[in-house]
């Protein structure tokens, strides 16, 4: 038996290849970094799919919007570190100096629904595995001959016994705000390195909902930090007067763990444990480069 570890894209799209028997995910929903929640009845990704290229998109049966890339800086020689100094870069959805427009994939959950069609998708996680069976959480046994895991490398390592304390990682708090569109702004993407504001990201989206604005706004935590209050966040953002309370429509907020990955590898898995994309080779693949390296795996 053929088991995936994690529904996001990289595990739906590795169940098509390897044929897959069974899909073990631990969220309630699919979708990974891109599940999703429906907002005044459109559904939108938590976190925005964002890609740089969008020529690497012929024959995946992915879709983009573009927009022209006007940038707000504030104190953004601080950037960088602010959102992870111990990273040697950020990934290239964070990397707005890179991109000549601002690309945005328009399908990604009608792509998630697709992939998962067919696909034996079990709402569990291991709690255990050895050489022969996996345990999940609702006490249920498995017998696999191999595993893919495309959760986190460092759940894996811990059920293997394997020592990867070097991987470290920050979290995101992710909020996606709508409010009334009261007024013109002169920029799309606000990027603050300044340690006063809660947030760093903002990218604001003018045609997603008729007559309102969407705000995606991240907050970066590190491990040992206490979770930035959502309150707070609000309040950055009336005091820069970027969104006030009385224009807020709607919003939806979560919390992403593993967001942003660093550290090297010390153990190496067992040759019937295959660690495949973002999470399980523990690089920060944007959703091309996982979908390439998804080939490959």
């Amino acid at each position: 038996m053929i088991i995936i570890i994690g529904a996001g894209i990289a595990g739906l799209l590795l169940s098509k290849r390897v044929n897959a028997d069974l899909i073990l995910e631990e969220q309630p929903v699919i979708g990974g970094v891109f599940a999703s929640d429906n907002v005044l009845g459109v559904d939108l990704p938590y976190v925005l799919p964002i890609i740089n290229d969008p020529m690497k998109l012929t024959n995946i049966g992915l879709n983009y919007m573009e927009y022209d890339l006007k940038i707000l800086y504030r104190k953004y020689d601080y950037f960088k570190d602010k959102i992870c100094k111990f990273c040697d870069k950020l990934p290239t959805w964070l990397n707005f100096d890179l991109m000549r427009k601002l690309y945005v994939i328009r399908n990604i959950t009608d792509f998630i629904a697709t992939l998962s069609k067919n696909v034996r998708i079990v709402k569990e996680y291991p709690i255990r595995i050895d050489d022969k069976k996996i345990i999940t959480n609702k006490g249920n046994v498995y017998k696999y001959t191999k595993i893919y895991n495309t959760g986190s490398l460092k759940k894996m390592s811990k059920l293997l016994g394997l020592d990867n304390s070097n991987l470290k990682h920050k979290s995101v708090l992710t909020l996606m705000i709508l409010t009334r569109k009261e007024y013109e702004r002169d920029w799309n993407v606000h990027l603050s390195g300044d340690t006063a504001d809660s947030f760093s990201v903002i990218i604001r989206l003018d045609n997603i909902i008729k007559d309102l604005d969407l705000y995606y706004v991240y907050s970066f935590i590190d491990t040992n930090q206490k979770n930035i209050d959502i309150d707070r966040i609000i309040l950055d953002l009336k005091r820069r007067q970027i969104i006030s309370l009385d224009e807020i429509v709607a919003f939806r907020s979560k919390l992403i763990s593993e967001a942003l990955l660093f550290g090297e590898i010390n153990d190496k898995m067992s040759p019937n444990v295959i660690n495949c994309g973002r999470l399980g080779e523990w690089k920060n693949y944007d959703i091309i480069e996982t979908i390439s390296r998804i080939q490959n795996c």
